[in-house]
């Protein structure tokens, strides 16, 4: 006699937000309901814009995902370690809350203050983001050495300026103003230094701080290879910025990489482990919630 063949069960979908998909009333729920959030204001804060890139990541991705997916974890734990760090004078202040929006293999990182002029951003913030920012670049070169090839690399855009933080109404709570994104002149131009960093640098425009911090600062990233250049950068015209590239013809000193990066001190690559990084600021989330001012 035969027996009832077993069938498969059929393949399901990725469980996602079940209220993007279930109806309510006879009606379909928005796939989207972020779209449905109105934003109603838009709050001017100054602050200091990071974006960071991986640099040919999409070509990589479409021809090997499973080794992107490598680099791309690489490299997000190399900046939260680099980023969180709590020496880094940025983290310590308490007027700043940070935000970061995720893009892929990309990420935009802003620290907000709260309260205060552009002229309270101090010389000993930008520094350390820079060194910061210096020290993501090295690590990542040496420790995606071992599985990717030398063109996927890194490139950072450092901006200071004043940017909009956009607010919608709580629908639960009126009383409330939520927000999620950041929009604004700082915002794009660090959009654009990141371009001009690829491979392997950091570009630095400080153009917006008092002469007396300029100097100051300028001082210290002389020191640790910034150098003075100018750009013609789209929808702001000839710029100022200073720029650092990674030098890979630099002999490796003690075992480091180039320009002495210490792969020991590194993350942990695909086939190593993991240092667990440093704890985070606790920075609030996206949509985080603000009372409506009276």
């Amino acid at each position: 006699m035969s027996q009832p063949t077993a069938t498969a069960d059929p393949p399901r979908k990725p469980t996602g937000d079940t209220s993007l998909t279930v109806q309510a009333n006879g009606a379909t729920v928005s796939r989207f309901p972020g779209l449905e959030d109105e934003y109603v204001k838009a709050e001017l804060h100054n602050g200091i814009v990071v974006f960071a890139d991986i640099r040919e990541f999409t070509s990589y991705m479409d021809a090997n995902s499973d080794y992107a997916i490598s680099l791309l974890a690489c490299f997000r734990r190399v900046l939260s370690q680099c980023f969180s760090g709590k020496s880094l004078q940025a983290n310590i202040n308490e007027r700043y809350t940070t935000f970061a929006k995720e893009l892929g293999d990309g990420v935009m990182l802003v620290w907000i203050a709260e309260q205060g002029s552009i002229t309270d951003i101090s010389v000993d913030e930008i520094t350390g983001l820079a060194f910061a920012s210096q020290e993501i670049v090295k690590r990542f070169f040496e420790l995606s050495a071992d599985f990717a090839p030398e063109k996927y690399h890194v490139g950072i855009g450092i901006a200071i300026g004043s940017f909009q933080r956009l607010l919608y109404r709580d629908k639960a709570n009126p009383t409330l103003f939520r927000y999620r994104d950041y929009t604004g002149g700082t915002i794009n131009l660090a959009a654009r230094l990141e371009g001009l960093s690829r491979p392997n640098g950091v570009t630095l425009c400080i153009n917006a701080l008092p002469l007396n911090k300029k100097k100051e600062i300028i001082a210290c990233i002389s020191a640790q290879d910034f150098k003075d250049a100018t750009h013609d950068i789209r929808g702001l015209g000839k710029t100022r910025v200073y720029q650092w590239k990674l030098n890979l013809d630099e002999p490796a000193v003690n075992g480091a990489g180039p320009n002495g990066a210490n792969a020991s001190a590194a993350a942990g690559g695909p086939n190593g482990a993991s240092v667990p990084a440093p704890p985070n600021p606790s920075p609030p989330s996206a949509d985080t919630a603000l009372p409506v001012n009276a």
